[in-house]
């Protein structure tokens, strides 16, 4: 019970910014949606190719619809992270109730649990659900020429993913009580590195990087948090 309140008190305190992350994809990914719906149907693709003309390359290349949702997607993704790892990891110092914060009848485990676990349900309800919603939609039959894949399901969530590997390296920062100019940085650089990855585009490769990079963050995070004096 008391982790369960925990869980919706910080639920509840991160409730703004992921509503407001929610509400920026659904308007910008509706709006790209509902443009392509208009001007991007079967019949108007190929009135658009005249008999007989030759095609340039670039012009046989067909993206899914998603493809531009799923650039913000990305990008909402990594700044709720951020968000959500300063402020509560990051605003406790400023305002120096981490005292008052840790000042419960449970531990410190329990606490740190209760973050991480209203984090990923803030993910999973925000911008996982207007991501799920998209896909459902731009998947009806007959509604574009190509619809989406599974594949570019998959991958809308491996940037929700990124995401959180954000918000665990905003954490990490925000608990080290080290300088700049050391390790303190850590955090912020070895997610970069993670998020280079999807570079390469291979999804088994950026998964891998994914479980290395929470593997790597996630037991930093616990040990700081526990033998931390704040």
């Amino acid at each position: 019970m008391r982790f369960l309140t925990l869980t919706w008190k910080e639920f509840r305190e991160s409730l703004p910014w992921i509503l407001l992350a929610a509400i920026v994809l659904l308007l910008i990914g509706g709006f790209v949606l509902q443009m392509e719906t208009r001007y991007q149907t079967s019949e108007w693709r190929y009135q658009q190719i005249e008999p007989g003309k030759a095609l340039n390359g670039y012009e046989l290349f067909n993206r899914t619809v998603l493809t531009f949702p799923g650039i913000w997607l990305f990008m909402v993704s990594i700044a709720l992270g951020l968000v959500l790892g300063a402020r509560q990891f990051w605003m406790a110092h400023f305002t120096k109730t981490w005292g008052f914060e840790l000042h419960r009848s449970v531990n410190r485990i329990t606490i740190l649990t209760a973050k991480l676990f209203a984090t990923v349900l803030g993910f999973c309800l925000s911008i996982g659900l207007v991501w799920t919603i998209f896909y459902y939609y731009a998947s009806q039959p007959g509604l574009f020429v190509i619809p989406p894949s599974t594949r570019t399901f998959i991958e809308g969530w491996i940037f929700i993913a990124l995401g959180f590997v954000a918000y665990l390296a905003a954490a990490l920062v925000g608990l080290s009580s080290m300088r700049w100019y050391t390790t303190k940085i850590f955090g912020i650089a070895f997610a970069l590195v993670v998020f280079l990855t999807t570079i390469h585009w291979n999804l088994s490769w950026i998964f891998t990087a994914l479980v290395v990079g929470t593997v790597i963050l996630l037991p930093q995070i616990i040990y700081t948090f526990s033998d931390r004096e704040f």
